[in-house]
C-alpha cells in the first residue's frame, strides 16, 4: 500500500470516528426525487437550447415527462423557453430525446428532435446537435 492510500484511509477512519451519526437531514428523500430529476433534465436541456441556437440568451426549462415508445427505448419530451439575443423576444422550444435504455445503469443518446417558434430566417444549427449528441454519450 502507498503513502497515499495509507494516509487516505487513515483520514477516512478518523473522520468516521469523529463524524456523528447520520440524521434524518442528511439522508436523501425518495418522495421528493422529482427535484433532482428536474435538475438533471435542466442540464440536458440548456444545452440543446444553446447548440441549437448559439445566440439564445437565457435558456431555461419549463416542463418534460418520459415516453415508452417500445421496450428498451424511452423518449424524453422537454419543453424549453429562451430569449432572442436581438429582439429579447420570449420564444418556446420543444425538444425529443430519443434514449436506448436497455442498460438500466447507462442510457445512449440515439437522436434529438429539435423544433422553436423562432421567427429567425436562419434555421437552427443541426450540426451542433449532432455534435452535443457525442458529448451525452461520452464519445
Amino acid at each position: 500500500m502507498t503513502i497515499t492510500k495509507t494516509l487516505g484511509v487513515a483520514l477516512l477512519c478518523g473522520a468516521a470516528l469523529c463524524c456523528p451519526s447520520v440524521r434524518a437531514d442528511d439522508v436523501p428523500n425518495f418522495k421528493k426525487r422529482g427535484d433532482l430529476e428536474r435538475k438533471w433534465v435542466s442540464q440536458v436541456c440548456v444545452p440543446i437550447i444553446k447548440a441549437a441556437r448559439p445566440s439564445a440568451k437565457d435558456p431555461a426549462l419549463v416542463s418534460f415527462e418520459y415516453k415508452d415508445p417500445k421496450p428498451g427505448r424511452k423518449e424524453l419530451h422537454i419543453k424549453g423557453r429562451f430569449k432572442g439575443r436581438v429582439s429579447n423576444r420570449d420564444y418556446t422550444a420543444n425538444m425529443v430525446v430519443h434514449i436506448d435504455a436497455h442498460d438500466r445503469e447507462s442510457w445512449e443518446v440515439l437522436r434529438i428532435d429539435y423544433d422553436d417558434n423562432s421567427t429567425n430566417v436562419v434555421s437552427y444549427s443541426r450540426k451542433n446537435i449532432e455534435a452535443l449528441i457525442k458529448k451525452f454519450n461520452g464519445e
